[in-house]
């Protein structure tokens, strides 16, 4: 009784070679599928991310970017919105929209400090203001910013979804 059929039989050199030629061709061609369907897994995928991200904006919601007052328009002329330029990021390099550096260097640290990063692991892509104006009485204009910041901060309700429309400093 013999398990092993080809080891009763003389095996040349050229029937040797055909043997580990098709061990290697069917190795190839398994690989070659794995391939293909990691390729195809991959972008169905990419389809359901990019599915995601495009519901939110179909689903009328707001846009982010900030609106201009508008002026006054006679009821026969057309609105025309300009959307924002995409401005390429560049790993250590901030947009800054509004702010001055003095600022965006404040508000860099502050960010650090109450996350607890490393400022040098940090990367910050753009700092806009908000287009928030409120009648200030009183109140200078670093002071009302700490008082919007803070109030956020107590509250948890994030600034953009705070409207204040005074800040008066009152005395008693």
């Amino acid at each position: 009784m013999t398990f092993l059929p080809l080891a009763n039989e003389g095996l040349n050199f050229g029937g040797a070679l055909g043997i580990s030629g098709l061990g290697f061709g069917i190795v190839i061609v398994v690989l070659a599928v794995l391939a293909v369907f990691v390729i195809l897994l991959s972008k169905i995928i990419n389809a359901g991310k990019k599915e995601k991200t495009k519901a939110p904006a179909d689903a009328s919601t707001p846009a982010t970017a900030p609106v201009a007052p508008a002026a006054p328009v006679s009821e026969s002329a057309e609105v025309v919105e300009e959307a924002a330029p995409e401005i390429p990021h560049i790993p250590g390099y901030v947009v800054l929209d509004g702010v001055s550096e003095q600022d965006a260097a404040v508000l860099m640290a502050i960010t650090s400090h109450k996350t607890g990063i490393d400022l040098s692991r940090l990367d910050f892509k753009s700092i806009k203001r908000l287009n928030q104006d409120p009648v200030l009485e009183n109140v200078e204009e670093q002071d009302a910013a700490a008082i919007m910041a803070i109030t956020s901060d107590k509250t948890g309700i994030p600034l953009e979804n705070l409207i204040f429309n005074s800040i008066k400093l009152v005395e008693g």
